[in-house]
């Protein structure tokens, strides 16, 4: 009885403990950056991230996220009993203001390789309590570095005094007009006067389109001043030719260069004339201007001198053979029609061809025909019927041998003698044969 009393009094204990976790609550507290000061209900209780599980239930809470140099942000929110919630922040860092001015004016500021603009500047996005080195720049004038830590919203004023450090050259080129590029900065095109040049080593790039690039290296003092002439030289052009249809003779001022598509280059400043020829294709030239370093493409569409024939033969079906090229079979849209419609032979060179028709059942016809350059020839063929067995068809009756002209489905017509036609159920036929081969009709 004892031993059963304490085994109830273990159990109640279990389910206490049970029923007041469940009721616990959790508050997990984290930010963006981590280490902010978390202050719940007037109280710091600790640092991001943090978990808190002894917020009273039931009731609001206020809680305030501080970190150094960046906004502090309240939050509130409603802890209900065994809830499990997380409140975030972003913190936005507090920017400082700094104003920088320069004698001269107009220098470049910038942080990282990125500028941020010309003094006199006010710089605003700035993280408060951070220091930064700004390079000031400006050509003719020593490269300064600043250093500065924003404290906040009340202006961080900076100024400074650079130290004239240029020289001046006088460019010209020939040919005119060319782009001038001195430390890498473009300062204009040629005739040119450049100030400002740092002193000691300087490159001058000189790049004009056609021209190969040219560079010199000068020596400046301060003050000092120089004049520089380049001459240019120019790089020699291009001339891309193609032809449509394709595989055409090129030449170039009536020198062959070569068959198909191709780039005629390393060509002086000029105008050319380009040829093209192709076998049955009218020769197309024309002159084709090319300066320093000029790429042309040229297309020649040429125009083919071939003529073609027209055929029609009679009857229907018969094939065409020109020069010993079949070329096709004639054809009709009206199933009921003696004579075919015209069937189109192109690429027939001018001069004389051959054109032999054949047609089954019928005598072989060839004609000879004289054709011109683009022109059409029209080839009319009507073909002598003749009487050529292409079948045997063996019944209790006999053997009967003739040209086969329908193939029915209960009957077999044949032409028994030029004319004359004869028709044969299908259920007396015991076997043919056509041209010459043995079968059993199906």
């Amino acid at each position: 009885m004892k031993k059963f009393i304490s085994w109830m009094l273990l159990a109640a204990s279990v389910a206490a403990f049970a029923a007041d976790a469940t009721r616990s609550s959790r508050v997990d507290f984290t930010s963006q950056p981590e280490g902010a000061s978390v202050i719940v209900d007037g109280s710091t209780r600790g640092v991001t991230p943090l978990t808190l599980f002894d917020l009273k239930s039931g009731a609001s809470h206020h809680v305030r996220f501080e970190l150094k140099n960046h906004d502090p942000e309240d939050q509130f929110f409603n802890l209900s009993e065994g809830a499990y919630l997380t409140q975030n922040a972003v913190l936005a860092p507090i920017r400082g203001l700094v104003l920088v001015t320069t004698e001269p004016a107009g220098c470049n500021i910038s942080l990282d390789g990125r500028s941020l603009g010309e003094t006199p500047r006010l710089l605003t996005k700035l993280e408060a309590g951070t220091t930064y080195r700004l390079l000031l720049q400006k050509p003719g004038f020593q490269p300064r570095t600043l250093e500065v830590k924003p404290v906040g919203r009340t202006p961080l004023v900076k100024h400074e005094v650079l130290i004239l450090d240029s020289g001046i050259v006088q460019i010209t080129t020939d040919p005119t007009d060319a782009e001038v590029i001195v430390n890498g900065i473009t300062r204009g095109k040629t005739p040119l006067t450049v100030r400002d040049i740092p002193k000691g080593r300087a490159t001058v790039t000189l790049r004009r389109p056609g021209y190969k690039d040219e560079s010199r290296e000068l020596s400046l003092s301060a003050g000092d001043s120089q004049n520089l002439f380049v001459k240019m030289e120019g790089i020699p052009g291009s001339i891309a030719v193609s032809s449509v249809p394709e595989g055409a003779r090129f030449y170039l001022n009536g020198e062959f260069r070569g068959k198909g598509a191709m780039k005629i280059a390393n060509l002086a400043p000029g105008t050319y004339k380009v040829r093209a020829e192709m076998d049955n294709f009218g020769t197309v030239e024309r002159e084709v201007t090319v300066g320093f370093g000029a790429a042309v493409s040229e297309e020649f569409r040429l125009e083919s001198t071939l003529g073609w024939l027209e055929v029609r033969t009679i009857p229907v079906g018969a094939v065409v053979v020109v020069d010993g090229r079949t070329c096709g079979t004639t054809k009709s849209e009206d199933p009921k029609a003696k004579a075919s419609d015209v069937l189109r032979v192109d690429g027939i060179a001018e001069g004389e061809h051959t054109v032999t028709v054949r047609a089954k059942g019928y005598a072989e016809a060839t004609k000879h025909v004289t054709t011109e350059s683009s022109k059409s020839t029209q080839v009319n063929v009507q073909l002598k019927r003749v009487f050529i067995p292409d079948i045997e068809i063996e019944t209790d009756t006999g053997i009967h041998t003739g040209v086969l002209i329908n193939n029915g489905a209960e009957y077999v017509t044949i032409e028994v003698s030029m004319g004359v036609e004869r028709t044969f159920p299908r259920a007396e036929i015991r076997k043919f044969t056509f041209l010459g081969t043995p079968g059993i009709l199906k």
